[in-house]
């Protein structure tokens, strides 16, 4: 049997997975830091974006697994069949794959989607993580066995908040909180149109041409 890392008395678990052995965890922490210059005075963290956190952990999973230290019976993954093909076929719905064919499962009449999971590692535990990608070798000397490497990301869920707005239709269009803008006119009564003279109808131009004839006119009298 492959010996635990870290010594622990519990091996790793993803979601309701729980691993005969794990054989090797990576933790990823990246920083995202600006190439360009940072004055002094300024705050730091607002140069820096936290990157989600990833994690790989090998495991290994087996028909006839070895009772740890805590428990006195192994752990049990529901399921038809044999232990290695049922958390394969887990291991594929988690991840949002098509587990048909596996153990004997049929297709399933839904389309998978991947599921939010945590996972236990050595040093911590870890939530709201996807999986990314599932690496499953094969070989001569695999056997009844399940060896697997498992590369998850923690997504960021945010909440929503959400503002009721009451029908419009049922007030009339008026919306109860609304601001009445412009001010208000007073009812001045019918207004009569006055009368527009011949000389408003005339053009700048016009004026202009009928003011040189009449200076000419006034020459010529002369």
């Amino acid at each position: 049997m492959i010996d635990l890392i870290l010594n622990k008395k519990t091996p790793g678990k993803i979601d309701v997975i729980e691993l005969d052995a794990t054989i090797r965890e990576t933790e990823e922490y990246t920083n995202e830091v600006t190439e360009f210059p940072i004055e002094s005075g300024f705050t730091i963290t607002d140069h820096v974006i936290h990157k989600p956190e990833r994690v790989t952990i090998e495991g290994f999973i087996t028909n006839t697994p070895v009772p740890n230290s805590i428990t006195s019976v192994p752990i049990l993954i529901t399921g038809q069949g044999n232990r290695v093909k049922t958390a394969l076929e887990k291991l594929l719905e988690l991840a949002g794959f098509d587990s048909s064919g596996v153990n004997g499962s049929i297709a399933k009449a839904f389309i998978p989607t991947p599921h939010i999971v945590s996972v236990t590692m050595g040093l911590r535990v870890y939530n709201d993580m996807i999986i990314e990608s599932i690496s499953i070798p094969r070989d001569n000397s695999t056997g009844e066995t399940l060896r697997f490497t498992v590369a998850l990301k923690r997504v960021i869920i945010v909440k929503t908040d959400f503002v009721k707005i009451e029908n419009t239709s049922e007030l009339n269009g008026k919306a109860p909180n609304a601001v009445k803008q412009g001010s208000e006119t007073s009812n001045k009564g019918s207004q009569t149109a006055e009368k527009v003279s011949p000389d408003d109808n005339k053009t700048k131009l016009f004026k202009i041409e009928e003011l040189v004839g009449q200076v000419v006119w006034g020459i010529k009298q002369l």
